[in-house]
């Protein structure tokens, strides 16, 4: 579908900058796809033969049009394409196990309807994937490319270190591993990965050819020694056979993989709450009530738990973040709304409120932080701040301003200095503890917000509907 559009404004993504094929710019406020010439000629293939409109009638590719803005345009572009965009942007450091899985067999999935036309994906990078508020699926167009005759498969390295280097450090390590994404954005080390599973996992025979044998021969071609020494070796050659039967490896391989849960606190959580049957009842009626006042867009639920309060935002057509910081949570969510009969809309990710996602990689500016992706219509902090101010330190202060850069309207909760939880976070601690009360809570906030409404709870938790101050 061609069209031209009047345009006044255009900013290019900085998280775009690395493809020599293409690059991603915004322009007022839609998302568009600049096709460079060492693009062109992987792209018009694809286009020609059909290959993007299978892939995402099969629901594996996002969607484009084709377009003619006029100019501006990036210099360089040959053609343009107009993507839908995104409700939010998401990094595997965030991702729920069950995520990165995903967003694994997706690229497999491709790999295997590509070859048979003679594509393949040119890259597999994990930020390649996306949750577009339906399913996972790749984002990046540009990755899709003619395969090379009789070429071992360009991206299997990339392949083991985004996806089941991480995927079985998370399973047989510790699940908390997948944070080590913020500091190897680029893969995981197979050398470290290797030495890190235990003896007799690295030792199974998908993860000892794609991880251990892989990380070896890696070592060795990358051996100081050889540097500057003529190729003696040649490259291997591999058939359409020998490449099916690799993907095909790669799927039994993180298809076997499975995060063991060590602990059933979240499916347990209402069993152990500190209130009543009553009180949960009064909340979710209240959340119920703002969300049908405010219709939002979006909604950030920060200190989600298992998605009790996303699901109700959810309902009413709202678009959902639903953060928590115990990966067991996000991913018990995920697993529950990402089924054949799950509500969908919630994008549940994994984060530690205390120190929340920074921008990251090149110039701090390729990978978003959160405060740079939102604002949010409407932010739930519900059972949360008692958390930052007695467990990260924050003050209640830092606390509102922080609030007020990610949302337009925020639904707080205090829960008062008598509660049972605060009790428990305070113990041993005496006295030795930053200002915490209603009177400092409301002194802090009103700087930032309006109070707009309030309900108080009968176990005497306070629930304030806030809306940011213009400045």
């Amino acid at each position: 579908m061609n069209s031209v559009e009047d345009v006044t404004q255009t900013d290019s993504d900085p998280r775009s900058f690395r493809d020599p094929s293409g690059h991603v710019f915004n322009r007022n406020g839609k998302i568009y796809r600049s096709i460079f010439e060492p693009g062109v000629k992987d792209f018009e293939a694809a286009r020609d033969a059909g290959i993007y409109d299978k892939l995402v009638e099969r629901g594996l590719l996002f969607p484009h049009d084709e377009v003619n803005l006029g100019d501006p345009v990036p210099e360089g572009t040959v053609y343009c394409l107009s993507h839908p965009r995104l409700p939010m942007i998401s990094y595997p450091w965030e991702w729920p196990f069950s995520i990165l899985k995903g967003a694994a067999l997706i690229h497999l999935d491709a790999m295997e309807m590509l070859l048979p036309h003679g594509f393949w994906l040119r890259d597999a990078s994990a930020f390649n994937v996306q949750y577009d508020g339906n399913r996972l699926c790749l984002i990046d167009t540009l990755s899709i490319g003619h395969r090379i005759a009789e070429s071992p498969w360009v991206a299997y390295g990339q392949f083991c270190s985004h996806f089941l280097a991480p995927l079985a450090m998370a399973a047989y390590c510790d699940i908390r591993t997948l944070s080590l994404w913020r500091n190897y954005i680029d893969g995981y080390p197979l050398d470290l990965v290797t030495k890190m599973l235990p003896f007799w996992r690295r030792y199974r025979p998908g993860l000892f050819m794609h991880l251990a044998l892989h990380a070896r021969f890696q070592d060795a071609a990358d051996r100081k020694e050889d540097i500057g020494k003529a190729k003696s070796a040649k490259k291997p050659k591999v058939n359409d056979r020998g490449l099916i039967g690799l993907v095909r490896s790669l799927r039994r391989t993180v298809g076997s993989i499975k995060w063991k849960r060590s602990s059933r606190i979240w499916e347990e959580y209402g069993e152990i709450r500190s209130y009543q049957a009553e009180d949960v009842s009064r909340k979710s009626e209240y959340v119920d009530r703002v969300v049908r006042r405010l219709e939002p867009d979006m909604v950030w639920d920060l200190g989600g738990n298992t998605g009790e309060f996303s699901l109700i935002a959810a309902h009413y057509g709202a678009f959902v973040v639903s953060i928590d910081g115990d990966p067991a949570c996000t991913e018990y969510l995920y697993q529950r709304v990402s089924g054949a009969n799950g509500t969908k809309r919630i994008l549940p990710l994994t984060m530690d409120l205390g120190n929340p996602s920074p921008g990251l990689g090149w110039d701090g500016k390729e990978r978003s932080s959160l405060s740079d992706r939102g604002p949010a219509d409407l932010m739930l902090a519900l059972a949360l701040i008692h958390h930052l101010v007695f467990s990260c330190c924050v003050p209640l202060s830092l606390i509102a301003e922080w609030f007020a850069s990610l949302a337009d309207h925020v639904l707080v909760e205090f829960i008062p200095p008598t509660d049972p939880m605060v009790e428990k976070l305070l113990r041993n601690r005496g006295d030795e503890h930053l200002p915490y009360n209603l009177e400092v809570f409301n002194l802090n906030f009103e700087k930032s917000f309006e109070f707009i409404d309030k309900t108080l709870l009968p176990n005497g938790r306070t629930l304030f509907l806030c809306k940011r101050r213009v400045k």
